[in-house]
């Protein structure tokens, strides 16, 4: 999965929170001051070529949808960095956290029971 910009993540999150949408629909979501359309349609376009959004004509227009969902999404960007910082050892990722105080022991010891419970 091709690595997104602030802006395209914000937009990817709106489709996720919104559903499918015009680019007008879109900029109703925005903060003011709103950015302008043309750049929310190439910030878009950049979603559709990297394989995150498609899209379905109407009349003259265009209406975006995500193609990935948050959960997938959330997945892919957890197993890339594991693969690329730890070695593609998830066990490596939980001790670290550990290390850094970041999960207490009893964290740790509610984590390895839920483990447990799922695989029975």
């Amino acid at each position: 999965m091709e690595k997104l910009t602030a802006k395209e993540d914000e937009i990817l999150r709106m489709f996720w929170a919104h559903g499918p949408m015009f680019i007008q629909d879109l900029l109703k979501h925005f903060p003011d001051p709103k950015p302008h359309y043309n750049t929310v349609a190439t910030q878009v376009g950049f979603l559709e070529e990297k394989g995150y959004v498609g899209r379905e004509k109407f009349a003259n227009a265009y209406r975006y949808y995500a193609l990935v969902d948050e959960r997938g999404f959330a997945d892919q960007v957890i197993s890339d960095t594991v693969e690329k910082f730890y070695a593609n050892s998830y066990a490596s990722v939980v001790s670290r956290f550990v290390e850094e105080d970041k999960m207490d022991l009893d964290e740790l010891k509610a984590l390895i029971a839920q483990i447990e419970n799922q695989r029975k």
